[in-house]
């Protein structure tokens, strides 16, 4: 049962194992950075450039941008760095 407990929320989503779209790529990112856990929310933030890469879509840019920055406004700082 501790096994279940420390998977990642991407893990559980599947990411990295099967093909997601963009919606639900950028929507289990903004889930990590809301997560009350340091390392999913810095795991979510390093994850985003591979989203850039792999859907680069304005708009799916554009709303990333606006969850960084509120990450980077209300965040701790070890997320920032």
């Amino acid at each position: 049962m501790a096994s279940n407990s420390t998977k990642s929320f991407l893990a559980d989503a599947g990411y990295g194992e099967q093909e997601l779209d963009a919606n639900s790529a950028l929507m289990e990112l903004d889930k990590g950075l809301r997560s009350g856990k340091l390392g999913e929310q810095c795991e979510a933030v390093v994850r985003f450039p591979r989203l850039f890469q792999k859907y680069p879509f304005p708009i799916l840019i554009n709303s990333a941008f606006l969850k960084l920055a509120d990450v980077f406004r209300v965040g701790c700082m070890a997320v920032k760095y």
